[in-house]
């Protein structure tokens, strides 16, 4: 079994690789590998309606919060990976690629990056619950992503929530490899954005 799938989850946090192996003293550290999620484009675009919207806060369950890639290797151990990492914070990554997805796809006029509210109709945040390479010994290595939205009205006296979804999926990968799981993070982001996508379309 390669060295990134060694790992233990005690108390619901997890052990870093690289601690478990140790370290050799005198012998180059390797070189860190970045990678960046990126989603598969739309295929097509849904009416644009006059709204307006503005990425929210993403919010990642803390055990996947680190820019470190998590496998999962059985059905209680998970392990990350410090060698593979993600080239930004796990949050602020998805909340941009996710804002400029929907900006291409509609249904909004508009969809602005976080932290710009001014003159939004409305504000999407999201809550990402699993984000995972599950590499399991006997089956098929899949990437893992479930994201629970949440949609606020900012036209009113207050915020209201108009639509809440939680939208998941899991891409099966053609090997166990940080290359293959970033590719199916990309595949399966792509697919719930475009699930996403029709339900706010039906709830504005």
């Amino acid at each position: 079994m390669p060295a990134i799938l060694t790992g233990a989850l005690f108390a619901g946090t997890l052990i870093p690789v690289w601690l478990l192996g140790g370290c050799a003293i005198g012998k180059p550290v390797p070189e860190a590998a970045l990678y960046a999620i990126e989603p598969t484009p739309p295929t097509s675009s849904l009416p644009r309606k006059p709204q307006t919207l503005t990425m929210g806060r993403v919010r990642v369950a803390p055990v996947y919060a680190g820019k470190s890639l998590v496998f999962r290797v059985d059905d209680v151990r998970y392990a990350s990976d410090f060698y593979n990492a993600f080239i930004a914070e796990p949050d602020d990554m998805l909340a941009s690629r996710i804002a400029a997805w929907l900006d291409r796809a509609g249904p909004f006029q508009s969809v602005a990056q976080p932290g710009n509210r001014h003159g939004s109709s409305y504000v999407l945040d999201a809550v990402v619950n699993e984000l995972y390479g599950d590499f399991r010994a006997g089956r098929a290595p899949e990437a893992v992503i479930t994201i629970q939205f949440r949609l606020m009205d900012l036209t009113g006296i207050s915020p209201s929530p108009i639509l809440e979804r939680t939208i998941g999926r899991r891409v099966r990968l053609p090997e166990q490899s940080p290359e293959a799981l970033i590719r199916g993070y990309g595949e399966a982001l792509g697919e719930i954005l475009a699930e996403l996508a029709i339900a706010l379309a039906d709830a504005l």
